[in-house]
């Protein structure tokens, strides 16, 4: 009808974090710089580098050039030395594992796990329908993936945003840690598609339930079915 109206859209912020244990460089990943405590600690927990969060004597984020870094002060018994593969490049946002210098190193073995139960579908459903308004970064830039932690009866407890699905999920485990919450006490929710990486650090964490609003690549199905 001819009628023109204003839309204002903003843009997803990405930068490079870097991830210092004991103010030794481990990691610098392009991440959306919000809840970066939370990222740092998830990404360690994920990879398995980080095997006792107890241990850990305190987090300090403070802007660098260029960039942020996030230092993670922890007892040097607290770090699986064998998973210090040194990065040759920067993780970007859009994937979940770069740099590291061993095929092994991509799609290391993974734990077991056993689990008494599994959501529902409607459980899912109910989840999905309020996982949007639950992301209050995506509401204005509707870019960035969501990664959410749900209760069995379909209650969304903690969302992280950023505009890489695996940070995104990082960020999520870090804020279970510091909320104190178990990994068996609910399921992920994800805005993104289910790739092998969300797999491994679902599965590394203990988290025994992942749902991702598309299907899952070969090598994420594979893994979670082993």
């Amino acid at each position: 009808n001819g009628d023109k109206s204003q839309i204002t859209w903003q843009f997803p912020v990405e930068t490079p974090v870097a991830i210092l244990i004991n103010s030794v460089s481990y990691a610098v990943m392009m991440a959306t710089p919000a809840d970066l405590r939370d990222f740092a600690l998830g990404f360690l927990s994920s990879e398995a580098v980080l095997r006792d969060a107890g241990k850990i004597r305190g987090i300090l984020e403070m802007p660098v050039e260029s960039g942020i870094s996030v230092d993670v002060a922890v007892d040097e018994s607290a770090i699986d030395t064998s998973r210090l593969a040194r990065r040759t490049i920067e993780g970007r946002s859009g994937c979940g594992l770069c740099g590291v210098e061993e095929i092994e190193a991509a799609v290391r073995p993974l734990p077991r796990l056993s689990r008494n139960w599994a959501p529902r579908a409607d459980v899912i459903r109910t989840a999905a329908a309020a996982l949007h308004d639950a992301q209050p970064m995506n509401r204005f830039n509707k870019s960035v993936h969501g990664a959410a932690w749900v209760s069995p009866d379909g209650t969304i407890q903690l969302v992280r945003e950023d505009v890489g699905r695996h940070n995104a999920l990082d960020k999520l485990i870090g804020a279970l840690i510091r909320g104190g919450l178990a990994p068996s006490s609910g399921f992920v929710l994800m805005t993104s598609r289910c790739s092998y990486e969300l797999v491994q650090k679902t599965v590394t964490f203990g988290i025994g339930a992942l749902v991702t609003v598309s299907a899952p690549t070969a090598l994420a199905y594979e893994l979670a079915i082993k």
